[in-house]
């Protein structure tokens, strides 16, 4: 199950989960509609706390991923042209990625599928994520 920590002070959220789950999840971007469970992780030193679901809604442009106050969400929203960037970039690193790297999805001006005030997030492979 895919995990999402949640760094209170910077808000930014790390996204982890196995090679298979990570594959899931671009699938269900593409679809932009729909909450997915998170798994909760008791200890998410050195984030400030796990995350218990993930909201995904078709809009239309630039993708912004939120996160705000005790929520526990976070919130997917965007056109599905930028929803399939991102699944595309998270499909990409499932493939791709070994154990020690990590992906940042983070906002800068003119950012193919962003919106400025996007959230940042960094993807990794769960540890041992040999599937």
């Amino acid at each position: 199950m895919v995990k999402v920590l949640r760094g209170d002070s910077t808000g930014e959220l790390e996204l982890s989960g196995t090679r298979s789950e990570l594959l899931a999840l671009g699938r269900e971007l593409r679809s932009g509609q729909g909450e997915i469970s998170l798994e909760k992780v008791s200890d998410p030193f050195p984030y400030s706390r796990s995350l218990s679901w993930m909201r995904c809604q078709l809009g239309s442009g630039k993708i912004l991923i939120s996160s705000s106050g005790d929520s526990e969400a976070v919130e997917v929203r965007g056109g599905p042209e930028a929803l399939a960037l991102l699944a595309d970039n998270i499909e990409g690193f499932a493939s791709e990625a070994d154990q020690d790297d990590h992906l940042h999805v983070d906002y800068f001006p003119d950012h193919d599928y962003l919106a400025e005030g996007s959230g940042s997030v960094v993807v990794v492979l769960d540890e041992g994520a040999v599937d």
